[in-house]
């Protein structure tokens, strides 16, 4: 889990802008697909219904065309149908274009691929054409592209038709009749369906309205991704810009609160932008000036204190200079030095923040013999026990400084130091 939230977080973009942006940017996005998927199902909905109202209106055209002809007096039929088979085929109008001939036998046709849309239009035309027929046997409805339509060729063929019952292409047939062609590859019915009493196939086809929705239909073409790409980028630079008009006073605002940090003296920031920004702004130029007033107060402050510590620490220093020479001088003199080192490293701590010195190689042995030296006025048993000569690199204040208050403890406390 540790490591799946460690890559996690790391495709999380780490700056305001980066984020607002990629916020606003995935929201639009999911916005543009479901507002594409709703009008996908919308306008499928849209042209089912159609589609339904044209199938069903398709349906009873056919049926009525089946039924004239399973209407007709036997011999006035056969003699029609003698007509199509001779002809090669014919236009007829049944509130619809047809084209009709009679084969002698039934024609094995290329359907196109089953959509939801061919499975639609099936239903309802095979609904809506019962009702009009008799008991008609071996009927089959078919969905075939125009360009793959299959008839026969019929006996004494027409002009630049040839081979008797030979199956040909009915392209050159529907357009020699002068029926309108369709567009696109746009599939056209086949009705085929065996006559009473006779082994003779009728043969009906026809246009269907909107047929280019029983093909696969593109619901989201090309223009439709462009548009929602194009919309989706333009929202992506319009908040891109945006956003950093809105952060820019925030990034001014980490510049100004580094320098304060670093110790120099930021500039006054102007408050302009949102409310929440000139709010944050506002404190901060108020945080800067305490800040500044508070760092001006304590310098006013340790500058009399050093003034204040020095004067005594020299008049010291002048009444030691009259005494005369030997032990006693000399430790009163290095107390005094070590105790003006002492409050000039304190001041630098309190002014900086931090005590600086150099580091340099000190001899341990010399100097805890100084240390003890010092100590010798509490006459308490002092024994150091170091014959070699140890030295260590180091700050010799801090060092001595240690060491110091270590013995000053083992005296107080203790009977003694070894």
């Amino acid at each position: 889990m540790t490591a799946k939230t460690s890559n996690l977080s790391r495709l999380v973009p780490k700056t305001i802008l980066a984020r607002v942006t990629s916020v606003i940017f995935i929201g639009v996005l999911i916005a543009q697909l479901l507002g594409t998927w709703v009008w996908v199902e919308q306008l499928k909905s849209s042209e089912r219904d159609r589609m339904t109202d044209l199938s069903q209106s398709m349906g009873n055209h056919i049926g009525k065309a089946i039924g004239f002809f399973e209407k007709l007096p036997n011999q006035y039929r056969k003699e029609t149908l003698e007509g199509f088979r001779t002809n090669g085929g014919t236009f007829l109008d049944f509130e619809a274009e047809f084209f009709v001939s009679m084969n002698p036998e039934y024609i094995d046709l290329t359907p196109i691929s089953t959509t939801e849309f061919s499975l639609l239009v099936r239903d309802n035309i095979q609904k809506s054409m019962t009702p009009y027929m008799g008991q008609i046997e071996d009927l089959n409805l078919s969905f075939v592209s125009f360009e793959n339509a299959k008839t026969m060729t019929p006996n004494k063929p027409l002009k630049g038709l040839t081979d008797n019952n030979a199956i040909v292409s009915l392209s050159p047939i529907w357009k020699n009749l002068g029926l309108i062609v369709p567009k696109d590859e746009i599939p056209i019915a086949v009705i085929q369906f065996r006559l009473n009493q006779q082994n003779d196939w009728m043969y009906l086809a026809t246009i269907i309205p909107k047929g280019e929705l029983l093909l696969s239909f593109d619901w989201i073409n090309g223009e439709r991704i462009f548009t929602s790409i194009a919309v989706s980028l333009t929202v992506l630079l319009l908040t891109f810009l945006f956003v950093s008009r809105i952060i820019s006073p925030l990034k001014l605002l980490a510049h100004q609160a580094d320098l304060l940090g670093r110790g120099r003296n930021p500039r006054q920031l102007e408050e302009k932008g949102s409310k929440e920004i000139v709010a944050t702004i506002g404190a901060f130029n108020s945080m800067a000036k305490r800040i500044r007033r508070f760092i001006a107060d304590r310098e006013r402050t340790f500058t009399a204190i050093s003034h204040d510590l020095k004067t005594p620490l020299t008049r010291a220093r002048l009444r030691v200079e009259g005494i005369e020479e030997g032990p006693i001088k000399e430790n009163l003199i290095g107390d005094l030095d070590y105790l003006e080192t002492m409050v000039k490293g304190s001041l630098q701590i309190m002014t900086d923040g931090v005590e600086h010195e150099n580091t340099t190689v000190i001899d341990l042995k010399e100097l805890l013999n100084t240390i003890l030296k010092k100590e010798e006025i509490l006459h308490l048993p002092i024994k150091l026990s170091m014959n070699e000569k140890i030295t260590m690199k180091g700050r010799p204040v801090a060092i001595e400084r240690l060491f110091s208050n270590l013995i000053n403890n083992a005296m107080t406390y203790g009977k003694g130091v070894e």
